[in-house]
């Protein structure tokens, strides 16, 4: 039952380093995180985006293990997995090609310059909308899906997974909520210049994130 468990976890952990790295959350719990109350309203949106990667991460699995079962063959299961690679590799390409430039490029969305007053309810739904209607993090969370629900066939190595994949996803986004409940005030202006700096560079990460992870799936595919 467990067997497959260290295959699957090396397939799915670059989609999972994909999503820890994702721009638009990090900047968000940046912003809350430098807010009043940080540290609470922060937690909330980390576990929102927790709620939100297993939720999207658990369907596709669900899905793909129901796709196998139909059709009695894998085959048509690394078909998904070439798809969903592709189709993430033109995303980014796609980003790329429309990202803003000159001035522009470094002003950031008038939501993300209000979410210092946003409630800690709020938070959490931002969490879980940041993981559940982003295209690029429901590209990750299909690629991971499809890999588990593909070789995992019983509910607890399939639970454990999903639960991993979304334990590594939040990491990032936890480390600043942990920085300001424990550093406070001393922790600020370090976290502000890296949050302006994630601004100035999103575009660029979600580009190189979404090809480098898509081209990891469509080789996984041939495997």
């Amino acid at each position: 039952m467990w067997s497959p468990f260290g295959h699957v976890l090396a397939e799915f952990f670059p989609l999972a380093v994909g999503v820890a790295i994702s721009s638009t959350p990090l900047i968000a719990v940046l912003v809350i995180a430098l807010g009043r109350s940080g540290a609470v309203r922060g937690a909330a949106l980390v576990l929102g985006r927790f709620l939100g990667i297993v939720v999207v991460v658990g369907a596709f699995a669900a899905a793909s293990e129901l796709f196998v079962d139909l059709r009695g063959s894998d085959v048509a299961l690394h078909v998904v997995t070439a798809v969903v690679g592709v189709g993430m590799m033109t995303i980014g390409v796609i980003t790329w090609v429309k990202r803003p430039r000159g001035a522009i490029a470094g002003t950031p969305p008038k939501w993300l310059t209000s979410l210092t007053r946003v409630s800690a309810p709020n938070a959490f739904g931002l969490g879980f909308a940041l993981a559940t209607a982003n295209v690029k993090e429901l590209a990750l969370g299909a690629g991971a899906g499809v890999v588990i629900g593909g070789s995992l066939t019983e509910p607890p190595p399939t639970i454990a997974a999903v639960a991993l994949f979304a334990a590594i996803g939040i990491v990032t986004v936890s480390v600043p909520v942990v920085a300001v409940a424990v550093s406070g005030e001393r922790i600020r202006p370090r976290l502000d210049r890296i949050r302006a700096a994630l601004e100035r560079s999103s575009r660029t990460i979600t580009c190189v994130v979404l090809v480098l992870f898509g081209s990891v799936l469509v080789g996984n595919s041939f495997l």
